[in-house]
């Protein structure tokens, strides 16, 4: 045990030296300028010309804001273990008292740690600094939601970024590689923006359950709109969903990744 907590030390300790963590850690407060002062300037500056418009977009831009914490954070995740793989720093991990399963374990946790305070960081600070900007017939979407549900959102979205990284930092061979795959999974950020469409508000919208940020997305989104449909789920059981979802993902690539690399 001790041996973990010292090499979460450590990591800790390599957040500002770190290229890769500095960028996690500024990541939140760059998101959070951009919810409280870019975004509602672009709001506003549509909403001038089209009110039907202004509101489309604020919903995007608010699903995008939900989305990114996650995404982002999986992507230097994965980037971080493929540079080591690379550089084969972790070979030299496997004959280490904490072996490669045991780093590999406390990378994902404070992968998980870094991705969950980003959430909650940026959620909380718009809903302090912003919230008006983001109204429905001049009521703050953010009146609709409670405390405790933001925080259950945070928690289950938090758990897709270490199973992102695995999952590419397993299926690329090398940094390029990973690039490319980050390149294609960014789409996983912007797919659950199908959900404003009335299409997707019924049974359709199960076919976005593909895409595992799907679930916490939709729970947040449906209490923040303060409405839901007959197809809809209790938000607790899009949590729920999500949090298998994501767990499932993240065993099998924990898996196949050790695989690949001990030799």
């Amino acid at each position: 045990m001790n041996k973990h907590l010292s090499m979460m030390r450590y990591e800790a300790k390599t957040l500002v030296r770190d290229p890769f963590q500095f960028l996690m850690l500024l990541f939140p407060f760059l998101m959070l300028g951009l919810s409280t002062l870019a975004f509602p300037a672009i709001i506003r500056s549509i909403g001038e010309q089209n009110e039907a418009a202004s509101k489309i977009t604020m919903l995007l831009l608010l699903i995008m804001l939900m989305s990114f914490g996650t995404i982002i954070t999986g992507a230097m995740g994965s980037f971080m273990l493929l540079e080591q793989k690379d550089e084969k720093t972790i070979n030299t991990i496997a004959v280490t008292p904490v072996g490669i399963s045991g780093y590999l374990a406390v990378k994902l946790i404070y992968l998980y740690i870094l991705a969950t305070v980003s959430i909650m960081l940026i959620m909380f600070g718009t809903a302090f600094f912003a919230k008006e900007t983001y109204s429905v017939g001049g009521v703050s979407l953010f009146d609709n939601i409670k405390t405790w549900e933001l925080i259950v959102y945070a928690f289950v979205s938090a758990l897709f970024a270490p199973a992102l990284a695995l999952f590419q930092a397993s299926a690329a061979r090398n940094k390029v590689e990973g690039f490319a795959l980050v390149k294609g999974t960014g789409i996983v950020a912007l797919l659950p923006m199908l959900i404003i469409l009335d299409s997707f508000k019924g049974g359709l919208q199960y076919v976005l359950g593909i895409f595992p940020n799907f679930w916490s997305i939709k729970a947040l989104f449906n209490s923040l709109m303060g409405t839901s449909t007959q197809s809809d789920l209790s938000f607790i059981w899009y949590m729920v969903t999500g949090t298998v979802y994501s767990l499932a993902i993240l065993v099998v690539s924990y898996k196949v990744f050790l695989k690949k690399v001990q030799f």
